[in-house]
């Protein structure tokens, strides 16, 4: 009887798994609470930029106890940017470094990527101009407080309370900064050290690695000496005139105007005309100075922020999430 033998096919090792990301699996485990975030985070090219400007343990540590809260132009020319830095010092977030940087629609777009899905039109239409009206502020805060080992951004985001005014409460940061409505807010922050990794990088692009990387070594100002953001402020704020940000008044003076925007004012005074005053805005420019301000008041207060039924991409994460997460 012949027997015959078969020969085992070499084994040929398995190809690793094809996978969209080149950064680790865990590399967002301590920066987030959100599952949802980090996964995500691990293929947006700005989240991975970022953690290359954190990569010592020191530099991680520095994402817990430092945030930064933008003052937008609203808070400039509305004179509220002195008082959210009172407000926040008093809290226990001390200012230590600053940059002046501008908006323009597609930072807006990035910066807010995540949300931006849930925004109306009507709030899309706005938010260029509003933003694109003036330079913003960046100030990194480092928190002295911490209660219960929080990061200084998870802090922060609980205390500024809702964006939506109908949801504020009186000790709301949001409420005690004089918030005028959903965009006249004054401030923007991040919500946990994952977004600080991304939106520290995107405003890089505006303020230069190197003023970061200092940032990074700075130590709180001493007593007695004063944090460059007030002098950045008074600077910023003495080339942008006050204004009132009061859309009732705002609709009287430009009811004096001999332009598209007095026969608007005077034809369309109530919240049911914001369409004639979006279709205008899309097709005419915003007037000069303080009016530009005045045309802004109006459709702040009239227009309609979100999409109903739509929710963000990304939700916003509380110190709730984080305290389960620990």
């Amino acid at each position: 009887m012949t027997t015959t033998t078969v020969e085992a096919d070499p084994v040929t090792p398995s190809a690793p798994e094809p996978t969209t990301s080149a950064v680790s699996r865990r590399a967002f485990d301590s920066l987030s609470a959100d599952p949802r975030k980090r996964a995500a985070y691990r293929v947006d090219p700005y989240a991975r930029e970022g953690l290359d400007l954190f990569t010592s343990p020191s530099d991680r540590a520095w994402l817990h106890t430092t945030t930064f809260v933008v003052l937008k132009p609203d808070a400039i020319v509305g004179r509220r940017g002195g008082l959210v830095l009172d407000i926040l010092e008093e809290e226990g977030w001390r200012p230590f470094a600053a940059r002046p940087l501008t908006f323009d629609p597609l930072l807006t777009r990035e910066i807010w990527r995540y949300q931006f899905n849930a925004a109306s039109r009507q709030r899309i239409a706005v938010v260029d101009h509003l933003l694109g009206s003036g330079p913003s502020l960046l100030v990194l805060l480092r928190d002295t407080r911490r209660p219960e080992g929080l990061p200084a951004s998870v802090r922060l985001t609980a205390a500024k309370g809702s964006a939506d005014p109908q949801a504020a409460h009186a000790r709301d940061l949001r409420t005690r900064f004089g918030r005028v409505n959903g965009l006249f807010n004054f401030v923007h922050t991040a919500d946990e050290p994952a977004d600080l990794v991304r939106e520290l990088r995107l405003f890089c692009y505006r303020t230069g690695v190197d003023w970061l990387r200092a940032a990074l070594n700075s130590a709180l100002p001493s007593t007695g000496e004063e944090c460059p953001a007030r002098s950045l402020l008074a600077g910023l704020e003495a080339e942008a005139p006050a204004h009132d940000l009061d859309s009732a008044a705002s609709l009287r003076r430009l009811a004096a105007r001999s332009d598209a925007w007095g026969r608007l004012a005077r034809d369309h005074t109530t919240s049911g005309a914001v369409r004639q005053w979006l279709s205008i805005l899309a097709e005419t420019a915003l007037p000069p100075d303080s009016s530009r301000w005045d045309v802004l008041s109006v459709l702040t207060d009239w227009i309609d922020c979100n999409e109903p039924g739509v929710t963000p991409l990304l939700a916003t994460v509380s110190a709730t999430d984080w305290r389960n997460q620990a």
